[in-house]
C-alpha cells in the first residue's frame, strides 16, 4: 500500500554514483538541474533545492507522465513520491494521521515510521520523534499494531526546510549526467541492438550523435525514416541529437566488383567504421559506439571484430553489448521503448551485397589485400562523406 499518486505534491530525487564524485559533483548537479528544468517545461511543476536535496514540487492532477519523464534523466538514482508539509510538529502529525487513515482503508494493518532529520533546527531527534508519531497513529487512527520488521506499510519522513512524507521509493536508471563523459558517435541501424548500445553509453554520461548507412535506391527511404524515429525515442534520454545518414552504395559496388565476395560483409563494416571516424574527427568527438555483440553474426566473431577495429586509427570504440545475451538486449529494448520500432520490417544496407557463405575467421592481412584491390578506395569514401545528410532530432 502506498500514498495515492494523485495526492503527491513533491518528488524527491536521490543520487547514487554521483554522490561519490567529489569536486565534480557541483558541475554534475548543474547538468542534472538543467535536464530536469528542460523536462519540466510542459508540466505544472518546479525544481527546488531543500538542504542539498532536489525536489520537484508538482501541481499536476496526474503525475504519471511527469514521473516517466524524470526517470529518463541519467544521474538520478531513485525517486520518492512525497506529501510535502510545513516542518511544524502540528502540521506533521495531522498529515501523518490523514495518511495513516487512508492507508488503513486501503488494507494496511501494521505500520512502521522512520524519520530522517536533516534540518537540525527541528528540536526533536529522529528516533524520539518516530516513536512519538507511532504513538500518535495508534491513538488517533484505527491502526492497533506497529511492526518493526515486516510492516504492511513503511511511512518515511524527511525533515528539511519542509517535511516530506512518503511510502514509495523507486530506483531509476542512475548512471552519470548526460555529457559528463564527453561526446561520441553511435552507429545506429534499424535493428534491436544499436539503440540499446546507444542507451547504455548515454547512461554512462556520453552525449551522442548518430550516423546510419543506407544503399539508396536499393534500400528505401522508409527504412531511413524508421531509424530517425528510433533516434527520436533515444533523444528522450540523450537530448536533442544530430542524426547523419550516408549512402554507401558506391563502396559496396566497388567491393562487390573487385574483391573476394566472402569478405564483403567485413569490408563493408570497415568502410562504415572509417566513415564514422571521419565524422568523429570533423565534429571533435571522442568515441565510437556500436551495437556489436560477440558471436551473434558472422561479422561479429573475434576475428571479424578484430578486423573491424583495425579500420579505426585513433578513436576508441565502445561495444557495450559485447558480452550480453540477445534475450537481455531484447528486454532492455522493451524497457527503454525502442523494441516495437526496431522489429518493424526494414531494408538493411549490410544485407544488400552480403555473401551466402561469409568468411567467419578473416585475417587482417587478407582483408588489407582485398581492400588494396580497390584503387580509388579513399576517393570513394571521401565522396560518400561529402554527400552526407544531417537532421536535428528532438
Amino acid at each position: 500500500m502506498h500514498i495515492k499518486r494523485e495526492n503527491i505534491n513533491a518528488i524527491g530525487l536521490g543520487y547514487g554514483e554521483l554522490a561519490l564524485k567529489g569536486k565534480n559533483r557541483g558541475t554534475f548537479e548543474g547538468n542534472i538541474k538543467q535536464r530536469i528544468n528542460n523536462k519540466l517545461i510542459n508540466f505544472d511543476a518546479k525544481l527546488v533545492n531543500d538542504l542539498s536535496k532536489l525536489y520537484v514540487y508538482t501541481n499536476e492532477s496526474n503525475n504519471e507522465n511527469l514521473i516517466g519523464e524524470l526517470k529518463k534523466i541519467f544521474g538520478i538514482n531513485n525517486m520518492n513520491f512525497s506529501v510535502m508539509v510545513e516542518s511544524e510538529e502540528r502540521c506533521i502529525k495531522q498529515k501523518i494521521e490523514d495518511i495513516s487513515n487512508e492507508l488503513y482503508q486501503e488494507g494496511a494493518r501494521t505500520f512502521k515510521i522512520e524519520v530522517n532529520r536533516a534540518n537540525k533546527k527541528f528540536e526533536k531527534n529522529s528516533m524520539d520523534f518516530a516513536k512519538e508519531l507511532g504513538a500518535h497513529v495508534l491513538i488517533n487512527t484505527e491502526f492497533t499494531k506497529v511492526s518493526m520488521k515486516n510492516p504492511d506499510v513503511l511511512i518515511s519522513l524527511d525533515i528539511r526546510e519542509k517535511t516530506y512524507i512518503y511510502t514509495e521509493k523507486i530506483n531509476t536508471y542512475g548512471g552519470l549526467p548526460l555529457g559528463s563523459s564527453g561526446n561520441g558517435l553511435s552507429l545506429i541501424s534499424g535493428g534491436i541492438d544499436s539503440p540499446v548500445a546507444s542507451f547504455l553509453m548515454a547512461k554512462r554520461g556520453l552525449k551522442l550523435e548518430y550516423v546510419t548507412f543506407h544503399s539508396f535506391p536499393f534500400t528505401s527511404k522508409k527504412a531511413l525514416v524508421k531509424i530517425e524515429e528510433l533516434v527520436k525515442i533515444l533523444s528522450e534520454y540523450n537530448g536533442k541529437s544530430k542524426f547523419y545518414s550516408m549512402n554507401i552504395l558506391p563502396i559496396q559496388q566497388a567491393i562487390n566488383e573487385k574483391t573476394n565476395k566472402e569478405y564483403a560483409t567485413i569490408l563493408t563494416r570497415r568502410a562504415m567504421m572509417r566513415l564514422s571516424e571521419m565524422l568523429v574527427k570533423k565534429n571533435n568527438l571522442k568515441a565510437l559506439v556500436t551495437g556489436e555483440s560477440l558471436g551473434q553474426v558472422a561479422s561479429q566473431t573475434l576475428e571479424g571484430l578484430n578486423c573491424t577495429s583495425n579500420a579505426v586509427e585513433k578513436t576508441v570504440v565502445f561495444r557495450p553489448l559485447i558480452s550480453i545475451d540477445k534475450i537481455e538486449i531484447i528486454e532492455k529494448a522493451k524497457e527503454i521503448g525502442t523494441y516495437e520500432k526496431s522489429i518493424e520490417p526494414h531494408d538493411d544496407s549490410c544485407a544488400m551485397f552480403a555473401p551466402k557463405h561469409p568468411n567467419t575467421k578473416p585475417s587482417i592481412e587478407k582483408i588489407l589485400i582485398e581492400e588494396s584491390k580497390i584503387e580509388n578506395y579513399d576517393e570513394i569514401l571521401l565522396e560518400i562523406f561529402n554527400n552526407k545528410k544531417m537532421v536535428l532530432v528532438k
